[in-house]
């Protein structure tokens, strides 16, 4: 399915995308069918994954004049998809985990695909080297729109699961601003649950910083293959600015966190420069948008 950046997530409940909140199948009677409900949604997306990194961009290429019936990127992908990145903050831990991995794993192997056409890009360029007596050459070979839409819609779940991520850090840190100025008029009591309570928050933060980083290194895989293939992703490298863009935009929210050298590290902070680099490096036109949301952060 053709997949336009939407707006908000919710959108994507709307024309063209149609999707469903959660699939017709979806079992939720209690907590344990819900949680293999989710299972089942993971395995679908790493499923994929598999395909993917074995076939590269041979799987999203179709013969002129065949219709696509075997997409790689289908709407059970997508519908899969949808549901995980839309109930990411409710997830079980490990479940969570799984699908940043499979989110990750999906962008890098696009990205991989991108750059490394190989045998695809040989096969058209034999073509069309038939059917216009040599002219084009590596230049002309352009990936195909199933390939974009799936490149768009990995693109923008990443992002969607970046920015929740960003969003509940921001928050986590206002409230715990809050905790920490209305109980520090109190003296020593229960130094066992401080202890403890310390220990969850300190696992939790190390979890949420290798989650961040996992994430920022896979946007950045995209925003350079994006940038170096411009002209093998876009006819005439004319970028789609809504897609290139989207690194930009999370970008601009982990800088907000990267105050200080252990913040920078921990909200991935360079790797969001990189990203910006690297967007402004593949559409010279966002620069002025670029830095005028850079200015706006100081």
């Amino acid at each position: 399915p053709t997949f336009p950046i939407p707006a908000s997530l919710q959108e994507l409940e709307s024309a063209p995308y149609n999707l469903l909140p959660y699939p017709n199948d979806f079992e939720d009677d209690d907590e344990a069918a819900r949680a293999e409900s989710f299972h089942k949604l993971i395995r679908i997306v790493e499923a994929g994954n598999r395909s993917l990194i074995s076939n590269g961009l041979g799987l999203f290429e179709v013969p002129d004049g065949e219709e696509d019936l075997d997409a790689w990127n289908d709407t059970e992908r997508i519908q899969a998809l949808y549901t995980l990145v839309r109930k990411s903050d409710s997830l079980a831990p490990a479940t969570r985990t799984r699908l940043v991995k499979a989110l990750c794993d999906a962008v890098h192997g696009l990205s991989e695909a991108l750059a490394n056409p190989g045998a695809v890009m040989a096969q058209t360029q034999q073509s069309n080297d038939g059917e216009e007596g040599g002219v084009g050459g590596a230049n002309s070979f352009v990936v195909s729109q199933s390939f974009r839409d799936a490149m768009a819609c990995h693109i923008y779940m990443l992002f969607t699961v970046m920015f929740l991520t960003e969003s509940k850090e921001k928050l986590g840190k206002s409230l715990n601003a809050g905790t920490s100025s209305s109980s520090s008029g109190r003296g020593g009591s229960k130094s066992k649950s401080k202890s403890s309570k310390s220990k969850g928050q300190n696992t939790e933060v190390e979890d949420l910083a290798a989650s961040r980083a996992a994430c920022a290194e896979a946007m950045h895989h995209a925003s350079l293959a994006m940038s170096e293939h411009k002209s093998r992703l876009w006819r005439r490298g004319v970028v789609d600015e809504a897609i290139v863009g989207l690194p930009c935009r999370i970008a601009y929210q982990m800088l907000e966190s990267s105050t200080g050298v252990i913040a920078r590290k921990a909200s991935s902070g360079d790797a969001a420069l990189q990203m910006i680099a690297a967007t402004v490096d593949s559409a010279p036109c966002l620069l002025n948008t670029v830095v005028a949301a850079l200015v706006d952060l100081l």
